[in-house]
């Protein structure tokens, strides 16, 4: 039995028994969408926000193969979206596993921990290993450098982040357009705060 026969095995077997004492048939089922494919497909649902579509698209590419990166990313993301930040996270490590310095795997793992407030000296190991990696979406990075700052309570060094960020290669990414502008919404509210209780001390 060759491997890709036992693969198919696995993937879709189907015993159908019909009457009493009869022969089980086997019919093998093939997906025949490539891994490639299917996350297209997913990314076509993510547009219409269809989470759990999107999901199981990514999933039936990784079955698969295991190892196909694009679709741990994107499923990585998805999870994210949803809030579901172990599930997240358990996608995220899988893909550093098979490659430590995917970047946008080390960025979306350190937006995770600040988001929860945990882990935040890993985080900003990992947005240096995202910015090393990867100087084409450098804005996005300096966008979460920014928010971990924030979370530190480094206002000054949020804002100068920030503003690193605004003028970085990939800041015309519509993407990025959004992202930095509620990230830039953050900083400022913060500082309004300390300005009001400044304003309220004796």
């Amino acid at each position: 039995m060759t491997g890709r026969t036992r693969r198919l095995i696995g993937m879709a077997l189907f015993i159908s028994i019909v009457g009493c004492g009869s022969i089980p048939r086997i019919v093998f089922l093939h997906d025949p969408l490539t891994p490639q494919e299917h996350v297209k497909l997913g990314l076509s649902y993510e547009s219409q926000h269809d989470w759990k579509a999107a999901e199981k698209e990514y999933l039936a590419a990784l079955d698969l193969d295991p190892k196909f990166q694009p679709a741990l990313a994107i499923l990585g993301n998805v999870y994210a979206e949803q809030e579901q930040y172990e599930a997240a996270e358990k996608v995220y490590r899988r893909l550093l596993d098979l490659n430590p310095n995917h970047a946008m795997a080390n960025n979306n793992l350190a937006w995770i921990y600040i988001v929860q407030g945990i882990r935040l000296s890993e985080a900003s190991e990992r947005i240096e290993r995202a910015l090393s990696a990867d100087s084409e979406h450098r804005a996005f990075y300096l966008d979460t450098q920014a928010l971990l700052e924030l979370k530190l309570g480094h206002l000054e060094e949020a804002r100068t982040a920030s503003l690193q960020a605004e003028s970085a290669r990939g800041s015309d990414n519509p993407n990025f357009v959004d992202q930095h502008r509620a990230t830039r919404s953050k900083i400022e509210s913060a500082f309004a705060s300390v300005r009001f209780n400044r304003m309220g001390d004796p």
